[in-house]
């Protein structure tokens, strides 16, 4: 076992067991890189976060041999945040890999609104760059004003053309980039975030969110493959946007409800939660960042069995 270096743990706030779980939940490809640069451990198949130092994270590791704790230090100073982000980079580099991922440049084919405030990009993809693709998975895009990019979900692959929905409000930068965007256009995409779903087979399914999450719940009500029925839960800001799911075939059961937008980001939603008439097994969902916590400390104590899984897709300060 590696000795941990002896510096005080960071004090365990909400902020931070929210950073811990979403670390666990999202990232764990991301923790066994940490693991294979910077332990002896080159098989593990597991990692989570157990402690945060000031100079470094316990993880607890599993491999064949069984679980460990070992300790990686951080690679760069900074809010604990930026140093995990930092040291995920340094280990992929020591290791030989592309921090970034897959780098490529797309063509935009076609470029129409669906509703009010939704856009779909239609962008043609080189034999080469077509992902092994699933609901929910996400690429950067490079946007003017946007120093890292901004991430969009696939709503679909179909062979060479992949179709990205983007929301469109405030004149934000990402708003006002999808909407110049004409037939053409070259836009660079740099890497693929595969969004961590709860297990969708164990009981009734919760999916909920604001617009921004309209794509993915889209795309897995469109391949919906389990017999249990799903509850959804949408607030949003325009009744107008009610269209976009007009396209999406609806499995057996579904109950889709549309919650018009009262006061902060996910108030509509908190107050349904406890009128559920199932108690769900699993809920997915994204929407703004604090919401998302909100939202997520709420089901996690009203359904402490249930598989929670809650993503912020936006901060407040960013826009769409």
């Amino acid at each position: 076992m590696t000795t941990l270096t002896p510096t005080r743990p960071l004090p365990m706030t909400d902020e931070m067991q929210d950073l811990i779980l979403h670390v666990n939940e999202g990232h764990v490809p991301e923790l066994l890189h940490c693991v294979r640069a910077f332990t002896p451990v080159q098989d593990a198949t597991q990692a989570q976060i157990t402690a945060l130092f000031e100079d470094g994270m316990e993880l607890a590791v599993t491999a064949p041999a069984g679980v460990s704790r070992r300790f990686v230090p951080f690679a760069v100073p900074g809010p604990v945040h930026e140093a995990i982000r930092g040291t995920v980079g340094a280990a992929m580099k020591k290791l030989g890999l592309n921090p970034e991922g897959r780098v490529a440049a797309w063509q935009v084919t076609d470029n129409r609104p669906l509703t009010a405030h939704m856009r779909r990009l239609v962008l043609h993809l080189d034999q080469d760059e077509r992902p092994a693709w699933r609901p929910g998975d996400a690429c950067r895009f490079d946007v003017p004003g946007q120093d890292h990019g901004r991430p969009y979900t696939l709503r679909r692959v179909q062979g060479a053309l992949a179709h990205v929905d983007v929301y469109c409000h405030d004149q934000s930068p990402g708003s006002v980039w999808a909407q110049g965007l004409q037939p053409g256009d070259l836009v660079t995409v740099r890497g693929e975030r595969h969004e961590p779903f709860p297990d969708f087979t164990g009981g009734p399914a919760l999916l909920l969110g604001d617009e921004t999450a309209l794509p993915t719940i889209a795309a897995l009500l469109e391949g919906w493959a389990d017999e249990h029925p799903v509850r959804v839960l949408l607030e949003v800001g325009d009744a107008a946007e009610q269209r976009y799911l007009d396209e999406v075939p609806l499995p057996a059961g579904t109950h889709v409800s549309w919650l018009p937008r009262v006061g902060d980001s996910g108030a509509a939603l908190l107050a349904v939660l406890d009128t559920l008439a199932v108690a769900p097994a699993a809920v997915w969902g994204a929407l703004e960042t604090g919401a998302a916590k909100r939202l997520r400390k709420h089901l996690r104590a009203e359904y402490p069995q249930a598989d929670v899984r809650l993503t912020g897709y936006w901060r407040r300060s960013e826009g769409s």
